[in-house]
């Protein structure tokens, strides 16, 4: 339809311009000048001529059959000359049923006769219109004559709006008559024309639908090109740290590939010097040093064996004393007896389980013959109840700490100073006389470690300064571990049950020293672990604490940590020492100095003292002076007679340095500048006068711990007892710090086992009473595995059922002992 209206509209076009044509060349009259006009003007405005023209009066009108017929070649170049109409025809040809078209007088088509009958129609309704309106456009012109040219004017310009072709097509074909429409549409498909629409529009939606997935995938490729780019640039980084390390590791490989050589060659070279060194470790034979070696360690524990026998046999002697003087008490009058109800017996009670298991444990002592024939009646009538063999090790044990608190309560009496005992100079059995102590340390807390697994023991600890990690109190670093794997537990002492941090090092072997090193340089406060397996670790004192800054590998175990003069002396397992030093960046590890000590066989160095440019460190039975700076030995001089002892314990005080052995209750007075022995001290009395015979019965005794705190001398035994000694300084001038066993004191709080460490913790906040402010205060530490207290013995678990003994309580797990010290760590200059 809406081609045959396009094709109509150029039919009518050239026909209005031939019309237009014929009524220019005939005469026209005056009255229809004004009319000339209008429509030469329409005509100038519009492209298509409009469909009704006046035309006046006496006008000859043509008629449509002498007007000549429009060529049908000329309405062909229009359409094939544009391309819309183009389609359109083939659109319009591919509906239409198909027809011939001919040119010049040949028959016409169908659609050319369509398009003649409504050019005829048309053209006679514009003839009667013409004629209508020519009459009245007659009368309107006569009386605008008569009203002037002003009036005139205005009327021609209404009239040439109102001639003016402003209407749209669809307004120009509605106001045709429907029989003039339905002619022009006779014969077209409107059916074709509404399908292709359709599918113009179906089209479009699929087209506008496509473009929707294009802009979606579009902005999808744009962010996975982001994502592939971040990719790209963390690979590249990934790239550069695994060429570094790659790089790292192809130069370690060859320190190993060297180092290897270098062992091939002395393994070949130890090889043709013994031959049989190549030989299976089963098959080898004993050399004369190894046989040596294994000779003094069998004397050594032979020896340590009939000193216990000796012990336990005086004992045994002094309990069999003790039964037959009861015995004599009883048959006496009956004055005495009453006597004894008033009166507190000099003589404490003994149990008679205790006597049955300290008789059964020293079955070599049933046959000497020092014993008489009544001792051995006594101990047949105590043992002959109980059965310590029917005992557990467990209630043995209860059995003992009930002996040791009976002696305490009979020696010591009731008194007691912030939960320790009074000096043994002011018991009734005491002949000498010295002032009663004033500054007695406070019990101030007993903590149980915070531990993932309940069967780890502590190893070490080392304070923390304020001054080292840079915060505002003093913190603790506790190594613990069971195994090949250590915890680190960061605690602050003076907050109750509060971890500051707590992480595991790697699971290569266990901690065995730990050392807190102050800042140096440009780097920070930091602290240093030393391994079994020979490594170093450094982590940072306060913040990034798990983080390890800096570690490195070294050929033997590190048994100790000293700092001094801006280096770190690492004790080895081979009896040498290693220097680490500070350049300008940090600590350069790698270029470390060593320095042999040891001569076969060889020992782990334990324990190094620095002080004044000097290093004294423990070497078997010696002790050897060291320049820090030259790093050479300048003397050595020995600690021990026996040669298989091992120096263990190192503290200084003043111009004195106190030393003590491995199984040894001796403590040596040494000179710090000339290695001069000043005093020699025999534990054994001590601990048999405030403790019992029976506390001999749990431990060996030895030395486990000793440190020098607030100017006394802090030691701790292997059966986990404390004592504390003042230290006297007999002159400013000289300042050594002699001591005496008479103001010793004994610390009820202690350890079931072996006291593994002292460690002072300064300027600790602490909340004041009113809890406005905080005030510093000194803290001093003891760790070891459980916790007893000696008056109260183990009463606490006599009526809960016996544990397995694969389980630990909870006074068996590792404690720690926290006492407030009122007095700082050094009270003179002296010291």
């Amino acid at each position: 339809m809406t081609c045959t209206i396009i094709m109509f509209c150029l039919v009518d076009r050239n026909h209005g311009h031939a019309r237009s044509s014929e009524t220019q060349t005939a005469p026209l009259q005056a009255d229809n000048s004004v009319d000339d006009k209008a429509i030469s003007r329409s005509r100038g405005h519009s492209d298509c001529p409009p469909l009704r023209e006046p035309a006046a009066p006496g006008v000859n009108v043509i008629d449509i059959e002498r007007m000549p017929s429009p060529d049908p070649s000329f309405i062909n170049d229009i359409i094939s000359s544009t391309p819309e109409l183009s389609q359109l025809q083939d659109l319009l040809d591919g509906s239409a049923p198909s027809h011939t078209v001919v040119s010049g007088a040949g028959p016409r088509t169908s659609l050319e006769e369509e398009m003649m009958e409504a050019m005829v129609n048309e053209e006679e309704e514009h003839r009667i219109e013409e004629a209508v309106l020519g009459k009245d456009n007659q009368d309107k012109m006569v009386q605008k004559e008569d009203e002037g040219e002003i009036e005139e004017e205005e009327e021609e310009d209404s009239l040439e709006q109102e001639l003016r072709n402003t209407d749209s097509v669809f307004s120009e074909l509605s106001e045709l008559s429907r029989d003039y429409v339905d002619s022009v549409d006779h014969g077209a498909s409107v059916r074709g024309s509404v399908d292709q629409l359709e599918e113009i529009l179906s089209q479009f939606e699929e087209l506008k639908h496509t473009h929707e997935l294009v802009d979606a995938a579009r902005k999808a490729l744009i962010s996975r090109v982001e994502e592939l780019t971040n990719d790209r640039l963390a690979v590249k980084l990934e790239l550069t740290s695994s060429q570094e390390t790659a790089s790292h590791l192809e130069s370690r490989m060859k320190e190993m590939e060297q180092e290897a050589k270098r062992l091939r060659k002395e393994l070949e070279t130890c090889q043709s010097e013994d031959p049989d060194g190549a030989l299976p470790t089963s098959m080898r034979r004993f050399s004369r040093s190894e046989m040596a070696r294994v000779v003094m360690e069998k004397n050594q524990y032979k020896e340590r064996l009939f000193e216990l026998q000796e012990a336990v046999r005086r004992s045994q002697v002094l309990r069999a004393t003790k039964d037959v003087r009861i015995t004599e008490e009883r048959q006496r009058s009956v004055w005495g007896r009453f006597h004894r109800l008033f009166g507190r017996p000099r003589e404490p009670f003994v149990l008679a389980a205790a006597q049955g298991f300290a008789q059964a444990t020293s079955p070599v002592l049933s046959r000497s013959p020092l014993r008489s024939p009544q001792l051995q009646t006594v101990n047949q009538t105590r043992t002959d109840p109980v059965s310590p063999a029917a005992l557990s090790p467990r209630v043995r044990k209860r059995e003992l700490y009930r002996e040791v608190r009976s002696h305490i309560w009979g020696t010591l009496g009731k008194r007691q100073l912030n939960g320790w005992s009074v000096p043994l100079s002011h018991t009734q059995e005491s002949m000498e006389s010295t002032p009663e102590p004033k500054d007695v340390p406070a019990l101030l807390q007993l903590r149980m470690l915070d531990q993932r697994d309940p069967s780890a023991k502590l190893n070490c600890a080392v304070a923390v300064t304020a001054e080292i990690s840079g915060e505002a109190a003093c913190s603790v670093w506790l190594m613990s571990g069971l195994g090949s794997s250590s915890e680190v537990t960061v605690i602050d002492p003076a907050r109750s049950n509060t971890v500051l941090d707590q992480f595991s090092l790697p699971p290569t072997s266990p901690a065995l020293c730990i050392c807190a090193v102050p800042p140096t340089g440009n780097t920070s406060g930091t602290v240093w672990i030393g391994t079994q397996e020979g490594s170093v670790l450094v982590h940072s004192a306060s913040t990034g604490r798990r983080r390890c800054m800096q570690s490195i590998s070294l050929s033997e175990g590190v048994h100790s940590l000293t700092y001094s003069s801006n280096q770190v002396i690492a004790g080895l397992a081979d009896g040498a020492l290693a220097f680490f030093s500070h350049n300008g960046g940090g600590w350069d590890l790698p270029s470390h100095q060593v320095m042999n000590l040891g001569t076969t066989p060889l020992q782990p160095l334990r324990c190094c003292l620095a002080k004044g440019g000097r290093l004294w460190v423990g070497y078997w039975n010696r002790v050897h002076v060291v320049d820090i700076e030259s790093k050479k030995a300048e003397q050595n001089f020995s600690v021990s007679e026996r040669s298989e002892q091992q120096v263990r314990f190192l503290c200084a005080a003043g111009s004195g340095v106190w030393t003590s052995c491995r199984l040894d209750p001796l403590l040596r007075l040494f000179d710090w500048s000339s290695g001069r022995p000043l005093q020699e001290v025999d534990l054994t009395p001590l601990v048999t006068k405030t403790l019992g015979q029976a506390f001999l019965s749990i431990s060996p005794l030895q030395i486990s711990a000793l440190a020098i705190i607030s100017s006394c001398l802090w030691l701790g035994t292997g059966s986990g007892a404390i004592f504390s000694i003042p230290l006297t300084i007999t002159s400013e001038l000289l300042s050594i710090p002699y001591c005496s066993l008479a103001a010793a004191q004994l610390c009820y709080h202690g350890h079931r086992q072996a006291v593994k460490f002292f460690i002072v913790a300064p300027n600790c906040l602490t909340t004041s009473t009113g809890g406005d402010s905080c005030a510093p205060s000194q803290f001093i530490l003891s760790g070891g595995e459980g916790y007893i207290n000696f008056r109260i013995g183990d009463d606490a678990s006599d009526g809960s059922t016996e544990l397995p003994q694969t389980t630990l309580s909870r006074s068996e797990r590792s404690h720690m002992i926290i006492w407030q010290s009122p007095t700082p760590s050094v009270p003179s200059s002296a010291l």
